[in-house]
């Protein structure tokens, strides 16, 4: 006899349903188009610039500790992956490597003065095109109930704050 596995909780509702089908179609919908504007007019590509934005906006900006980029990129780039791409940024003087000093196995990375530069250049071209392709869809209003939604969501899967994206789109807040 086999034993027929435990349900794992109930059941989605239609209206959960609809609302994750709708966040991936719109996110699947909008990226390639921030990429391409990036790509075509940013002068970087979209793995690189972010790497840049995240170490621009990490908790002391311009430097991160390599695992700490490879946890928030994991989803994009295995270890490997992301050692390559950060190899070429170092060629290219966009980011240096350094050793952690708190600890001597640890890698720091280091936003060059090259790299900031590349970024702010290239972030004219994200935010851009982020207000195109999304901004521009949304008010004010219906951005801060999607946050309003969305953050809480990543706190209780990952325990952290959100990492609003970048730090250098504005500056105000």
């Amino acid at each position: 006899m086999v034993d027929k596995p435990a349900p794992l909780t109930a059941p989605i509702d239609g209206e959960r349903h609809h609302a994750w089908t709708s966040l991936a179609q719109v996110y699947q919908a909008v990226l390639p188009r921030l990429v391409a504007d990036l790509e075509a007019n940013g002068g970087l590509s979209s793995g690189v610039y972010s790497v840049l934005a995240h170490l621009d906006r990490s908790a002391t900006p311009g430097r991160m500790r390599f695992r700490e980029l490879q946890e928030r990129m994991r989803v994009r780039y295995s270890q490997p992956g992301l050692s390559r791409l950060v190899q070429r940024m170092e060629a290219d003087g966009l980011v240096e490597r350094r050793r952690d000093t708190t600890d001597g196995r640890g890698i720091l990375l280091v936003l060059t003065r090259t790299g900031r530069s590349q970024l702010r250049r290239s972030n004219v071209v994200f935010v851009r095109a982020l207000q195109e392709h999304f901004g521009a869809q949304v008010s004010v209003e219906e951005a801060r109930a999607i946050s309003s939604v969305l953050d809480p969501i990543l706190f209780r899967l990952d325990g952290s704050a959100p990492d609003h994206y970048p730090r250098t789109a504005d500056r105000s807040g």
